[in-house]
């Protein structure tokens, strides 16, 4: 038997198979023809694949005693590599959160021993948030599941399927995070 959070690659024709989604959208044009439900299918199914990823994600990053904010400051740290540090207003501008909600992360990641502040040698009133040994293990190997999960979840798809669906996701956020910036 499958895992509970394994992804079918042997899906059904998209063109011809129907979904919960499809369904929605019949229930509209029945009750509220005058109603063009057709952006439905594309943000219901969004909306939907949201639910499948972050279930995933959290079962994924509970095996590390995680949350996806915490292994965001963590993946944050590693990506900049060697010494893997930032100060907390350049970690706070990667990873989005306020300054309080950054503090509130970093309690916690201090506490598991994943990160350490120390303080900055350019700037006597700073500190480096820096990942501790213990935080470059768990985030790199955190992070080689991750990845693989999401290959998983993209199994269905061949790869000029996904660089399709890539190139058209990143016209869509394009298009509304240039509108957050105003």
């Amino acid at each position: 038997m499958p895992p509970a959070n394994a992804v079918r690659t042997d899906v059904p024709d998209a063109e011809t198979a129907r979904d919960q989604i499809d369904r929605i959208v019949a229930l509209w044009q029945a009750e509220r023809p005058d109603l063009d439900a057709s952006t439905t299918e594309v943000i219901g199914r969004i909306v939907r694949m949201e639910y499948f990823i972050t279930r995933r994600v959290l079962a994924d990053l509970a095996r590390y005693e995680l949350n996806v904010g915490e292994f965001d400051v963590l993946a944050a740290l590693r990506r900049t590599g060697k010494p893997y540090q930032l100060p907390p207003h350049q970690l706070q501008g990667m990873v989005l959160i306020s300054s309080g909600g950054l503090t509130n992360r970093l309690n916690r990641l201090e506490a598991n021993g994943l990160i350490a502040r120390l303080p900055d040698p350019s700037d006597r009133r700073g500190v480096l948030v820096t990942l501790t040994k213990k935080g470059l293990s768990v985030v790199d190997e955190a992070a080689e599941f991750h990845l693989a999960a999401e290959a998983e979840m993209l199994a269905p798809l061949d790869a000029d399927e996904r660089r399709q669906m890539a190139t058209l996701l990143k016209k869509l956020l394009l298009a509304h995070d240039s509108h957050d910036e105003e």
